[in-house]
């Protein structure tokens, strides 16, 4: 591959991790702490979301699904372990698009998710990039 159009590829896988990583570390934070009022995004709405879902235990995966968001952007931004931090975040958004999809329909609910699955479908298949700790850690 041409090296200017690598180092463009890894500037943009760049961009891709820090956006989406970061949207991952605000939403992950409240529900992983219990620290917010809002439903939308705090421990509280998702643990009612999962029990309408009927999911045993809703408390504890609420709880476990905000410290993967949380840790998973965080990775997603240092560029650590990308795929697998990705992997495990698109299960959530999987499910999370669908439930939206179900519930509430596509637009103004599912499309959020679903755009976060689909960048993160990206990053399974093309990892952190050259600017990456993966890179300068594992080569």
């Amino acid at each position: 591959m041409n090296p200017v159009l690598e180092e463009g590829a890894s500037w943009g896988l760049l961009f891709l991790r820090l956006g989406v990583g970061m949207v991952f570390l605000m939403h992950g934070y409240p529900k992983m702490t219990g620290r917010s009022n809002d439903p939308k995004v705090n421990r509280e709405g998702l643990t009612n979301s999962m029990r309408r879902l009927g999911l045993p235990f809703p408390s504890h995966l609420a709880l476990g699904v905000g410290t993967i968001e949380f840790a998973g952007g965080l990775m997603l931004i240092v560029g650590l372990w990308t795929r697998w931090a990705a992997l495990a975040l698109a299960a959530i958004m999987a499910v999370a698009s669908v439930r939206n999809f179900v519930e509430k329909g596509f637009l103004g609910s599912a499309d959020f998710p679903l755009s976060l699955l689909a960048t993160l479908l990206g990053l399974i298949f093309l990892g952190g990039g050259l600017l990456s700790l993966d890179r300068l850690l594992f080569g």
